[in-house]
Formats: C-alpha cells, sequence, structure tokens
C-alpha cells in the first residue's frame, strides 16, 4: 500500500499537478501504475484520508486544495515553525536550508541507486527528461520541473521520512530566496550545468552506482549553492552601488 500511495504522489509531483486538477480515470490510472482496481481504489482512499486527494462521486479523483494549516508549507509539519523565517527573508536564513539539503541529498541519492526499482527509473527518465526540456520555458516552469526531478530520487530511496521532509525544505527554500532562483534559471551557462548535473545523478542512481550518486548530488548542491551566493552578492553590490550614487545624487542638490 506504502509504494502504491507513494507512486501515486510522484506522479501528482511529476506532472506538477495543482490542487484542484484532476487525475486519469480510473482504468487508465490502473493500467498505467500497472495495479488492479481495487488494489488503486484503496489506495486513493488512503491517500483521500490524509486530505491529499478528493474523489468525487461520479466526477473523478482530485488533486486536494491545501488546508489552513499547510497553506504555505505543505510539504513536512516541522517547515510551519520556520515558516515565518522564510517569510521575512532572514538574511543568510537559505544557508542553513541548503546546509541540511546537501546532506540529505546525498544520502537520499545514495539509498536511491541501491533501492530503486523499475518504476523509480522510469519516474526518474522521464523527470529528467521535463527538467531537461524545461530550459525553453519560463523559469517558474524550470523550477518545477527541477523540484520533481528531486522529489523522484526521494520517491526511488523509498524512505518515507527523506521524502517528506526532502518536500518541506524544497517550499521553505522557495519561499526564502524565490527571485534568486528565478535568476539562477535564467543564466545559460549554469542551465547548461545544472542538466549536466541531474544527468549524472539520474544515471548513477539508474545504474545502480551508490556511491558515484552520493558524489553526484553533493557536487550539484554545491554548484547552486555556489551560485545562488553569487546571485546574492551581485544583488547587494548593486544596492550599495545605488545608495552610494543616489547619497551624491543629494548631495549635489543641495544648495
Amino acid at each position: 500500500m506504502a509504494d502504491l500511495t507513494d507512486t501515486i504522489e510522484a506522479l501528482i509531483a511529476e506532472r506538477g499537478l495543482q490542487p484542484g486538477a484532476r487525475l486519469p480515470a480510473e482504468r487508465a490510472l490502473a493500467a498505467e501504475l500497472n495495479v488492479s482496481r481495487p488494489k488503486l481504489r484503496e489506495a486513493i482512499r488512503h491517500l483521500s484520508s490524509r486530505g491529499r486527494l478528493v474523489t468525487r462521486r461520479g466526477g473523478g479523483t482530485y488533486v486536494a486544495p491545501p488546508t489552513d494549516a499547510d497553506t504555505s508549507f505543505a510539504g513536512a509539519p516541522f517547515a510551519g515553525a520556520l515558516a515565518p523565517l522564510a517569510a521575512a527573508g532572514e538574511p543568510g536564513y537559505w544557508h542553513d536550508v541548503m546546509e541540511i539539503r546537501k546532506s540529505l541529498d546525498a544520502d537520499m541519492a545514495y539509498h536511491a541507486a541501491l533501492r530503486a526499482g523499475p518504476q523509480d527509473k522510469a519516474r526518474l527518465r522521464t523527470a529528467l527528461e521535463h527538467v531537461v526540456s524545461a530550459g525553453a520555458t519560463d523559469a517558474a516552469t524550470q523550477a518545477k520541473a527541477d523540484s520533481a526531478f528531486h522529489m523522484a530520487v526521494a520517491e526511488a530511496s523509498h524512505n518515507a521520512v527523506m521524502r517528506q521532509v526532502m518536500a518541506g525544505l524544497f517550499d521553505l527554500l522557495r519561499h526564502s530566496i524565490s527571485r534568486s532562483l528565478e535568476k539562477l534559471y535564467l543564466i545559460p551557462s549554469t542551465a547548461q550545468a545544472l542538466d549536466d548535473q541531474h544527468r549524472a545523478i539520474a544515471a548513477a542512481i539508474i545504474e545502480g552506482r551508490p556511491e558515484e550518486a552520493r558524489t553526484a548530488a553533493l557536487l550539484h548542491l554545491e554548484f547552486v549553492e555556489d551560485t545562488l551566493r553569487g546571485i546574492e552578492d551581485d544583488a547587494a553590490r548593486r544596492r550599495r552601488a545605488s545608495r552610494v550614487a543616489q547619497r551624491q545624487t543629494e548631495k549635489d542638490l543641495t544648495p
């Protein structure tokens, strides 16, 4: 049961299904996931009891809207306590998020390389295709595809706790440095490097090379962290230059 509910959650993430979006019809979804319809119904009931899905009699199954308690940080319960820091743009806060992500991503990729089954590998290939093809779209679409790729890795690790924590960290990072993340995907050389890094992570997992998967994930996060720091430093430099220019202008206008 847990594997099937996780698979459905992964499908929602990979396809970017938002609250209110309809899942494929039961017959089609059962065939796609290669499970019986009774087993699928049981998984859907379980996800509905958790508030993840909503089933309408005769009208299909839909992604449930977030509750008041988890509107902004639905990925993990602990994230709610950290939400004020993210919303306030606490200086350096995102560094804490990246620090823990480097550790988690590395372990997650390692375990995914050990445990990924055929369905996990298929989802990972699809997620990789989406993240690479998103390069020609807007930054928001690229960010969503990037998140879906890393969640596919989390699913392949078959560690429910790790998956839940990762979902919360994505929310926290996105809320704390959303503008910087958008800029990250708009730099052509950076976008190409990210694609190459995602390919390396996927290849190591699919080919069952755990240590290489761990190293590839760590190198990827270090690159992202260094690039975001550069973007942040550049923005701070521009703000300082602007303030100096403004003060000089005010001085020149003073009689």
